[in-house]
């Protein structure tokens, strides 16, 4: 997946928005870790927080 990214600097860390590729609605973002929350794909839905991990074959 492609991003394109417009940061810019402000008076309290960086903002800025976040357009996926395949998308035209921008996502936009106050800090360095908002920013890195935006770009890990998302979570399959069996692995969601609060569920237990599945577990390995024997």
């Amino acid at each position: 997946m492609r991003y394109v990214i417009e940061v810019y600097r402000s008076h309290d860390g960086v903002c800025g928005n976040v357009v996926p590729e395949d998308s035209e609605c921008p996502h936009p973002f106050h800090g360095w870790l908002e920013l890195l929350s935006l770009l890990e794909p998302p979570l399959p839905e069996a692995c969601g927080l609060g569920d237990p991990a599945p577990e390995e074959a024997p």
